[in-house]
């Protein structure tokens, strides 16, 4: 019984795998919006602004002058980076400033520029942009590093990306030209740009590739039965221990303890606010200790 289910489950695996690669997901690309967030995070080893679907109620600003006795004009553009998992980047931009707007007397408020994106086949964990300025009379300057979270799994066609900055420019008579740039709240600087979702052969390689072997496994069966695979999965996991110990009780039990532990999707810890997660990870552990206990017990070292 038990070998008929596994080489059932290990047919299945190869058949959905076989033709999410035969017959990938014909995916069009689809547009995002992303807000340049007053918080901060660092994602593979790079420390920057958060950039997210949603934005901060609270907000961020950077300023700089430049002395002179008449005003000047100020540039804002920004540079694009892929971000890998190691932290290595790779830049999409040429080298040089992008989507620039300028200002050339006093005001404030949004101002939006493109860039046409080149496009990216690769699966991307995090894209970082950074915003630079400049003056009429002064080289580009960093102002401002911007990333998105990890795990963003996704590819880029070429499109036209817009962005969108919130700035202010003031002529100090005879002294200066202040620059800002604002962002959070209610200023809505702001990324408007298109993705593309990679196939599920693909995002399954990529995973192989980062050496996440139950994400590779795991892939295919859940792009097309969704959560259920894993419930196949554990079934079968109820179904192998069952058979090994003949012990129905504890089977259930560490199952029970299996599906209602972890901080992350399980059961119970849906149920218990969040100052009391470990309780589910304490559940998660002792399911796999009676599964220990049991495995020790019927091999006869108990």
């Amino acid at each position: 019984m038990k070998r008929e289910i596994i080489l059932a489950l290990t047919f299945i695996f190869c058949f959905l795998f076989s033709v999410s690669h035969v017959i990938p997901c014909l995916c069009s690309s689809e547009e995002l919006t992303w807000y340049f967030r007053a918080d901060t995070h660092t994602i593979n080893g790079i420390t920057g602004y958060r950039l997210a679907e949603t934005s901060t109620s609270t907000s961020a600003y950077d300023s700089t002058l430049a002395v002179g006795t008449s005003g000047y004009d100020i540039y804002y553009g920004v540079r694009v980076w892929v971000v890998h998992e190691s932290g290595t980047i790779e830049e999409l931009t040429d080298g040089q400033p992008v989507a620039i707007v300028t200002r050339d007397s006093d005001g404030e408020g949004l101002q939006n520029a493109t860039w046409s994106c080149p496009g990216y086949s690769n699966i991307i964990d995090a894209i970082m942009i950074k915003v630079y300025q400049r003056f009429e009379v002064t080289d580009w300057e960093l102002r401002a590093t911007f990333i998105s979270e990890n795990q963003t799994l996704i590819t880029l066609p070429e499109a036209t990306w817009t962005f969108h900055y919130y700035t202010k420019r003031n002529y100090i008579d005879n002294y200066a030209t202040e620059s800002y740039f604002y962002w959070g709240a209610d200023y809505n600087s702001r990324i408007e740009f298109c993705i593309a979702q990679p196939n599920p052969f693909e995002l399954a390689l990529w995973r192989l590739m980062n050496q996440d072997l139950i994400g590779f496994i795991m892939t295919s069966l859940t792009y097309y039965l969704g959560s259920l695979a894993y419930g196949i999965f554990l079934f079968a996991l109820a179904i192998t221990l069952y058979n090994r110990f003949e012990d129905v009780s504890a089977t259930a039990l560490a199952m029970l303890l299996l599906i209602g532990g972890g901080a992350v999707g399980g059961i119970i810890s849906i149920l218990v606010p969040a100052s009391g997660l470990q309780l589910s990870w304490a559940l998660f552990v002792l399911g796999i200790a009676i599964l220990l206990y049991k495995l020790v017990r019927g091999n006869g070292y108990s």
